[in-house]
């Protein structure tokens, strides 16, 4: 996890989300994420659309980041802050 943590320490500040596996994490700022969701195949989960697009408006990019795990066949949306 110490790819997430750098991520998080270079992008504070920033508004986006942190995309993540177990090797690999890519900062995606607000426009690119808005257009990669623009992108996918009709019938994609409405749910996960709004959920990641209404997190993403909403948290505080200063005190906490917005991160998307790949796990296989799962997504999951999460939202980690300082302390």
């Amino acid at each position: 996890m110490k790819h997430l943590n750098r991520s998080f320490q270079e992008k504070l500040g920033i508004r986006g989300v942190h995309a993540y596996t177990e090797d690999d994490c890519r900062f995606l700022p607000w426009t690119e994420v808005v257009a990669f969701l623009n992108k996918l195949p009709e019938g994609t989960d409405p749910e996960f659309f709004e959920r990641l697009l209404t997190t993403l408006a909403n948290y505080n990019p200063d005190t906490e980041f917005l991160a998307v795990q790949r796990l296989k066949d799962t997504v999951s949306i999460e939202l980690y802050s300082l302390q």
